[in-house]
């Protein structure tokens, strides 16, 4: 299957809306103590769709690579190569910039990134990177299946016998993160999503009354079930549910000419190293400011702060990008 760029408009659009929303949700503008008390979820339901959007999109991308009869081993190597390099120096500076104190043999498995299998039972969950582990995480089981099994039908038998292993060995000695489960499906239906053209096509061209009719319902629901285990079955259900409706109203507005707006394409582009580097790079900006916590330091991050990670980020991104072209590994 071939997509024009104009058909990927939405889905770059996408992910620069969630990169976006992410630096908001670290600057803690959404934090109870701005909005209100009364306000207390919504930075949950913010995260959930903005993290659903980008391991969506990872597994859209994933399935578009291995449709273009990418190798085993050109998908992995072309993982490793993007993601590694640029991980290990964001979690130096997390370890030895910002501070943070990790136990003797822990720094292996963040080097590996496998914290996601064993935070935060066995290791502390380390804050953002967590989310790069889950990814090559999810990388890892859903390579093995989709390279293995061509069927749809096996694919999401052997994906739901794993889900099903993953979820006893949490139960039982506590492996993988808790948050594996609320986005391993979201990953998955991401990949389904780029198999079923057509089923895609008529979905997102559904009238958006529909689309936001289910977004609202289902973010009251999500709202309810704020505070419940992120291992409870009804709590994954809603959850997921919430991401995709929220992704499904999105993709289809930024299928309108919002969606062809440059800003998006910087933002995609920016979005990766954004990601990795802002915390450590608000947190020097912070300190050569003094800046302390409180509403000065919350409006620094969300503007002058943000917009400096993405600028940072976005020739970060291309810069590597060319670096790799030097050496043929792109």
């Amino acid at each position: 299957m071939t997509e024009s760029k104009g058909r990927l408009q939405e889905f770059e659009a996408l992910r620069g809306l969630s990169i976006v929303l992410l630096l908001a949700l670290h600057s803690e503008v959404f934090d109870p103590g701005i909005f209100g008390e009364g306000t207390g979820p919504l930075a949950g339901l913010v995260a959930s769709f903005l993290l659903g959007s980008f391991f969506f999109l990872a597994g859209y991308f994933t399935e578009f690579s291995i449709q273009k009869n990418t190798s085993l081993f050109s998908f992995i190597k072309s993982k490793v190569i993007r993601i590694f390099p640029p991980y290990w120096v964001a979690l130096l500076l997390f370890v030895y910039g910002i501070g943070y104190s990790l136990k003797r043999f822990d720094f292996a498995i963040y080097a590996l990134n496998l914290q996601a299998i064993f935070s935060p039972v066995f290791i502390k969950p380390l804050l953002t990177l967590w989310y790069i582990s889950m990814l090559v995480v999810f990388y890892i089981v859903f390579c093995i299946i989709l390279f293995s099994l061509k069927s749809n039908r096996g694919v999401w038998i052997a994906s739901i016998l794993f889900f099903v292993v993953a979820y006893g060995l949490n139960f039982s000695i506590g492996l993988f993160d808790p948050r594996f489960f609320q986005y391993y499906f979201i990953f998955l239906i991401g990949v389904y999503f780029c198999r079923f053209s057509n089923i895609r096509e008529k979905i997102l061209s559904l009238n958006i009354v529909y689309k936001i009719l289910l977004a609202i319902i289902t973010a009251i629901f999500m709202w309810l079930v704020e505070g419940y285990p992120l291992t409870n079955f009804l709590y994954i259900f809603i959850a997921d549910v919430f991401i995709l409706s929220w992704i499904w109203l999105w993709l289809g507005i930024f299928r309108a000419k919002i969606g062809n707006w440059k800003i998006w394409a910087f933002l995609s582009t920016a979005s990766f190293f954004a990601y990795l580097y802002h915390r450590p790079l608000w947190h020097f900006l912070n300190k050569a400011l003094n800046l302390e916590t409180g509403m000065e330091k919350v409006f620094f991050n969300l503007t002058a702060g943000a917009i400096l990670a993405l600028i940072i980020g976005y020739y970060l991104q291309r810069g590597y990008d060319k670096l790799l072209s030097v050496f043929r590994l792109k």
